[in-house]
């Protein structure tokens, strides 16, 4: 078997492993899949959920089966297994070997979503040399430079989504604002910074597998990229800078993005970071954070605070809102809930032409 392309392995069916944790913020990565890639996957591998549907833990997803093995979804044709779950650690649980040996036995290419190097193991390593499929190690770091700034020099106009945690919606509203940009015209392009990110759009990088002093410069690298052709370029955020974990990504991100424009966004009613447990400080002043550490040369300003609501009735939803907006000064909005992100494309134009304005003052 011949190796495959990554572009070549996103576009092809495919079976997702999230063994024991399948839901809406605990394998976000197979949760956007389905959201945005769900015509090409054939089955979800979670024991614990077995016979149920996509649909039925989701909420969204349609009919696609929730199996507890991966034998179980072979006779649906799928080509790739791919890890919808990212990890805190760098190891390889062994609960999951078994499932691994069993794709690859059954001559399934694997995109894997984790740290661990799958050809560390020695009995996945030979299958995978035996059957000659094709292994996806997201995490692998392309060569990259230092950021030198080189976004300054662009003409196109980059919006950067940041937040105040990990796995709040920053990927979500990122792809929300770059589909419903280009729905309307505008020639948009999307910088993924994280796995999910690359395996919709088909491009990227995971910047937490850079290291450390090379992060901002894979960014701007990204950033470049895609913003070749485009009036836009929309940068998918990582983390938080208050996030005791991921604040180093955070930060790459927006100093390697040198954007124009922040969507800051937020788990609606969440009051601790997740897994950590770290108080989340007001809102205001983590907006008022993100701005201050963009540079001097491009300074932010946040356009508009996008929610995640999930779980919220309508009318909770629209009170808690309506005090969000009273305590930023900023428009609120759900680009789920509110049936996707036209008006936070409406307030980016809006942004954009003030911020044309304010630059053209400044010179005459």
């Amino acid at each position: 078997m011949g190796q495959v392309s990554h572009a070549e392995l996103v576009d092809k069916k495919f079976v997702l492993f999230a063994e024991g944790c399948f839901g809406l913020f605990t394998s976000k990565i197979a949760a956007s899949l389905i959201r945005y890639n769900g015509d090409r996957c054939v089955a979800v591998i979670d024991s614990r959920k077995a016979g149920q549907t996509v649909q039925d833990v989701l909420g969204y997803g349609g009919s696609i089966p929730i199996v507890s093995r991966v034998e179980q979804a072979l006779h649906l044709g799928p080509e790739v297994m791919i890890i919808g779950k990212g990890l805190h650690s760098a190891n390889l649980p062994s609960a999951w070997k078994p499932t691994i040996l069993a794709a690859v036995q059954n001559g399934l290419h694997l995109i894997n979503s984790i740290h661990y190097r799958l050809a560390e193991d020695p009995d996945i390593a030979r299958g995978i040399r035996e059957k000659g499929i094709t292994v996806w190690e997201t995490k692998d770091a392309p060569p990259v430079q230092l950021n030198k700034a080189r976004v300054l020099d662009l003409d196109t106009w980059v919006i950067h989504t940041c937040g105040s945690d990990s796995n709040i919606g920053k990927k979500t509203a990122a792809l929300q604002i770059w589909n419903e940009a280009r729905r309307t015209g505008i020639r948009a392009g999307f910088a993924a910074t994280g796995q999910s990110g690359m395996l919709i759009s088909g491009h990227g990088i995971a910047v937490d597998g850079v290291p450390g002093d090379f992060m901002a410069g894979a960014v701007e690298q990204v950033v470049l990229e895609a913003a070749a052709g485009n009036e836009w370029v929309v940068v998918e955020g990582q983390g938080s800078l208050n996030h005791i974990g991921f604040s180093s990504v955070a930060l790459a991100i927006l100093h390697g993005s040198l954007p124009h424009a922040l969507v800051f966004c937020h788990r609606l009613g969440a009051e601790r970071t997740k897994v950590w447990e770290t108080p989340i400080i007001p809102i205001p002043e983590l907006i008022r954070m993100n701005e201050e550490l963009s540079v001097f040369e491009r300074p932010a300003k946040t356009a508009a605070v996008s929610v995640n609501s999930f779980g919220f009735s309508d009318e909770d939803f629209r009170r808690e809102a309506e005090k969000l907006e009273a305590d930023t000064g900023l428009p609120v909005v759900d680009p789920v809930r509110e049936g996707g992100a036209a008006r936070l494309v409406e307030i980016l134009r809006a942004h954009q032409r003030e911020t044309a304005d304010r630059l053209s003052s400044g010179r005459s």
